[in-house]
């Protein structure tokens, strides 16, 4: 380890993935300051410090020769940014234990950055380590490491729009693009790295946003260029990424849209949108190009536009592309009481849309585009008698024939909500998984269905522990013939 180590606690925001196999764009912005300014550092994930690490904090002499090596790094920035409830397969987010224990064998005189919004729930929640040196940053992460750098002093700062496109660019080609283990497979292949990046701040319902969510907050929308965005991309290319998601939007239908400020409903306009899509797809070393959340109600109420945009999007899209629509909860009360974005009726009119031009299968024998839906649980308003609410709406497009391919039911965090009831709640899983997902899967994918291009995550179980990483007995390839022959479902 040399310089400033950046430990990458991983992010899951609305409007920001960066769990493993998805690199988050915070952290390349943290390492795109420490490239621009020709700065010496490290780049580590979250899992490899477990690998490396873990093992060695509970034996004396490894501690302290662990603390040793440490102490020749001039600082440490560590990213924990996972607020949205989940569950993970390839990587799973640093704890607030773990965040402790890495802060206690870290020398006592060095500088400690800490950013990312965990690290402020966790101190709204009384989270006070007992630390001389550490900074936690409530404002950009990137930006307060800069000032330190440029001053000796912390201070929260914000990004400017010329501080944001640099360090996007930077990030690029850093280190937590070229040192991160998705990068390159074990024989030498391009691994499953899907390289996060960020088309706009904010969200359109700025000034009456979801009561849950933290993108509200970041005030009216701050859009990137096109240029931007494309210039970025080519750049991650270059360091040798292939699959790529245009996130850190609360919608993609809204890109540049008319009347944010003015409407309740912003018009979307199809040409930025198209010109990144587009702009993306020139470029043959892409292999996967996919997009993140989309708003039914923007949808659903400027239809003519939203349709083009849909369009487009399956055009240029890879199949197996999700739109995430958040709908949250069917039941009305919660909807008003809690500022949700949209109604049943027009969750439906934009699913309907979706399925109309996104159902057709692409070469990798998915479909092209399929709407995905999210449930939060534990909201305001929400009774026993909302799961069923939920359900309705679930077989009412069951029987419309309508797909979705993926269902997210999470539970809220934060505080200011109410309890949920566990039996309740338990039983409106369990009806989604078998009574909803099951069928629509077996719809989508039937018997002989081929799929090309299967990354295989775990073996045994759901998690992929650290052996499965470093023992090669894991990667192999009959583990594929043992778990998908007896199926007689799945071709790869």
């Amino acid at each position: 380890m040399e310089g400033w180590l950046v430990l990458d606690g991983y992010e899951d925001e609305p409007a920001a993935f960066g769990v493993p196999n998805y690199l988050g764009f915070h952290i390349r912005y943290i390492c795109g300051v420490l490239e621009s300014r020709g700065v010496p550092y490290t780049y580590m994930t979250i899992d490899q410090w477990r690998m490396r690490h873990k093992a060695r904090l509970g034996d004396q002499s490894e501690r302290a020769a662990l603390r040793k090596e440490l102490s020749e790094l001039d600082g440490t920035v560590i990213l924990a940014g996972a607020v949205v409830p989940g569950k993970y397969v390839r990587g799973t987010p640093i704890s607030r234990r773990e965040m402790d224990e890495v802060l206690s064998i870290l020398p006592s005189e060095q500088p400690v950055l800490c950013g990312g919004w965990a690290i402020r729930h966790w101190r709204y929640d009384g989270w006070t380590p007992l630390r001389s040196s550490l900074f936690c940053a409530v404002q950009d992460t990137d930006a307060s490491l800069h000032h330190y750098l440029s001053t000796g002093h912390w201070e929260h700062h914000r990004r400017t729009p010329e501080q944001w496109s640099e360090w996007a660019l930077a990030g690029a080609f850093s280190k937590a693009v070229t040192d991160h283990p998705d990068l390159v497979s074990p024989d030498g292949s391009p691994g499953p790295l899907t390289y996060e990046i960020e088309l706009y701040q904010g969200c359109v319902r700025f000034k009456r946003g979801c009561k849950f969510c933290i993108e509200p907050k970041k005030g009216l929308p701050l859009w990137r260029s096109e240029g931007d965005v494309l210039t970025e991309i080519s750049t991650a290319l270059d360091s040798g990424v292939r699959n790529v998601r245009i996130g850190g939007a609360t919608d993609i239908y809204t890109y540049r849209a008319e009347g944010v400020e003015e409407l309740e409903y912003p018009i979307p306009d199809p040409e930025p949108i198209a010109r990144v899509l587009h702009g993306a797809r020139e470029d043959e070393r892409l292999t996967i190009l996919h997009v993140d959340n989309a708003n039914p109600s923007i949808v659903a109420e400027s239809l003519e536009p939203a349709t083009e945009i849909t369009k487009t999007l399956v055009e240029t899209l890879s199949d197996g592309a999700v739109l995430s629509f958040g709908l949250e909860s069917a039941d009305p009360t919660v909807h008003e009481q809690n500022w949700l974005n949209c109604d049943p009726q027009q969750l439906k009119t934009a699913v309907r849309l979706v399925n109309e031009h996104g159902r057709g299968r692409g070469e990798r024998g998915l479909p092209k585009l399929l709407p995905g839906l999210n449930f939060i649980a534990g909201l305001n308003g929400e009774t026993e008698e909302s799961y069923q609410m939920n359900l309705e709406l679930l077989r009412s497009m069951r029987e419309e024939g309508l797909w979705l391919r993926r269902i997210n039911i999470r539970q809220v965090e934060g505080q200011g909500f109410q309890e949920i009831p566990e039996q309740a709640f338990s039983e409106f899983k369990r009806e989604v998984r078998e009574g909803i997902d099951r069928p629509l899967l077996e719809e989508m994918l039937p018997i002989g269905t081929l799929l090309r291009g299967v990354w295989w995550e775990a073996h045994d179980d759901r998690i992929r522990r650290p052996e499965q990483v470093l023992d090669p007995r894991h990667r192999d390839e009959s583990i594929l013939f043992e778990c998908f022959h007896p199926l007689h479902r799945f071709i790869v």
